[in-house]
């Protein structure tokens, strides 16, 4: 049976997998259900970006069981990504499919700033609105996000640092030793990644700082035990004493405190290090403590797309006005793609989120004219591929600059196999669709963006246009019948016809 009623966010951290189901109630929403699994996703990442076979298994398993949770709610009600680890995998693609399969719907890989983002908008759903400024630390399994800004919702200076608690106890201590020595040079490299934005954090300056995930969670829990008659929270001063107890136990499986998990406990070392280093580099005296994280923020996030308040719209205004893009061609493109789009979408089974993709594409496909005019779509396809771009998870952005790079000049069929399996298909006909509304407003003038009509039967296309207007237009012409031999190559089969069904270039 269909929830149309329950909203889902996966969350797949490093060290562990989080889900959370909610229902919206009158305009907010209650969470009901949340799954979480400790699949220490880092600890089984080679260097050469290989999962090993017993990770790989219970990342599985987890997915799956959360694939039973959360079947029966509508798809674009669902919204999972991965972070830190994800981002290292070698063959991401090759994963994924599995994943996807075993969860039962997609999985976005997310930039570390996008993940800093979320993060950032989660702590601000489980708290007051901040008098003043707030500074966000999320330490992770892989990586720890810091986040500044001055409302609940939108940062003003997001980071990302490969330092999380599994990839830090990996290294600092491998075979399981904890030493002082080991702790002192892991914190120095720590504290030389943190440096170079040291100054940029402190000029933007904080009222109040918190924390969140669960390392930090752990820690002040463990303080709890120790010193219970302080101020609720992380201070500073309180860290050197959890940090002496650790080196006297000596060994991983020898930390055993009260306040700590025994599922925490062997990858707790390297996160009270990384959390020590980043409170003695940013002179934090006190950590206030969020029970909410990432996938609160996703969730909310995920409403924010059903309900109009998409940051990726602000994101494309944002990147239109850096890249100094001639709106009125773009929203001419926008306009006719659109058009075509709506003729097509029920026989091309595309819905809302491609509609969203072609308008995006269509608003930047000129973006990297700022760059050069001698292969700008080139140098587009790469800033829409490595840019931050807040709200788009990696495959999106994988997605555009495809289209992009294939929007003019000979097609290459095999850019789209290097999209995920699941993309390849409306990648294959959001192109066509912009192609052909970049062929038609070529002269870059409303007058001849007349009426067309549309119509699409598997990989058979026809546009029909006004009688004679092909004859009128020969520049148009000569492009369409251009494109009908370009879409042949990726199996598009493209016929031109007159509206009134008179014979016309074929």
């Amino acid at each position: 049976m269909t929830e149309r009623g329950l909203y889902a966010a996966v969350d797949l951290g490093s060290n562990s997998f989080h889900m959370i189901v909610a229902r919206l109630d009158s305009g907010q929403l209650r969470v009901i259900d949340r799954i979480k699994d400790m699949v220490r996703l880092a600890g089984g990442l080679d260097q050469r970006g290989q999962l090993d076979p017993d990770t790989r298994e219970r990342a599985l398993a987890s997915l799956s069981r959360f694939g039973q949770r959360i079947a029966g709610i509508p798809d674009h009600q669902i919204r999972a990504v991965g972070t830190q680890t994800f981002r290292r995998l070698r063959n991401p693609a090759a994963f994924l499919v599995v994943a996807e399969t075993a969860l039962g719907c997609p999985i976005d890989i997310v930039s570390g700033r996008e993940e800093a983002r979320l993060v950032y908008l989660g702590v601000g759903q489980g708290m007051p609105a901040p008098a003043g400024r707030r500074l966000v630390i999320d330490i992770g399994g892989g990586s720890t996000e810091l986040v500044v800004g001055a409302n609940a919702t939108e940062p003003a200076q997001a980071e990302s640092f490969a330092h999380g608690c599994v990839a830090v106890t990996r290294k600092a201590f491998p075979d399981g030793r904890i030493t002082s020595a080991r702790w002192q040079q892991a914190g120095r490299r720590i504290a030389a990644d943190l440096q170079g934005h040291v100054q940029t954090f402190r000029r933007f300056g904080w009222d109040e700082a918190v924390g969140s995930s669960g390392t930090i969670k752990a820690v002040a829990s463990m303080l709890a035990h120790l010193n219970g008659d302080q101020r609720p929270g992380i201070h500073r001063a309180a860290l050197p004493e959890l940090r002496d107890r650790m080196l006297t136990a000596g060994r991983l499986e020898k930390i055993d405190f009260e306040g700590l998990s025994e599922r925490r406990q062997p990858v707790i070392a390297g996160g009270l290090l990384v959390l020590e280093t980043v409170m003695d580099t940013l002179a934090i005296d006190h950590l206030q403590v969020s029970e909410f994280a990432l996938r609160e923020g996703l969730l909310h996030d995920l409403l924010g797309r059903l309900e109009d308040r998409d940051p990726r719209d602000q994101t494309v205004r944002a990147m239109v006005e850096r890249y100094q893009v001639d709106t009125q061609q773009a929203n001419r493109i926008a306009d006719w793609t659109r058009a075509a789009f709506d003729q097509v979408a029920d026989d091309w089974e595309m819905g809302a989120a491609h509609a969203d993709m072609l308008f995006w594409i269509s608003q930047l496909h000129e973006i990297g004219l700022t760059i050069a005019h001698d292969n700008d779509h080139l140098h587009t396809a790469y800033v829409l591929e490595h840019a931050d771009m807040p709200g788009f998870g990696r495959q999106e952005q994988q997605l555009l600059a495809c289209l992009a790079r294939l929007q003019r000049q000979r097609i290459q069929p095999d850019q789209l196999s290097t999209l995920p399996a699941r993309l390849q298909q409306p990648a294959r006909r959001l192109l066509t669709l912009l192609r052909l509304g970049l062929a038609m407003g070529r002269a870059r003038s409303d007058r001849i963006m007349g009426d067309f009509g549309l119509c699409a039967e598997g990989s058979r296309l026809e546009l029909a246009l006004p009688s004679g207007w092909l004859q009128a237009h020969p520049l148009t012409r000569q492009d369409l019948e251009s494109e009908q031999q370009q879409l042949d190559r990726i199996d598009i089969k493209l016929k031109l016809r007159e509206l009134d069904d008179s014979p016309a270039a074929q």
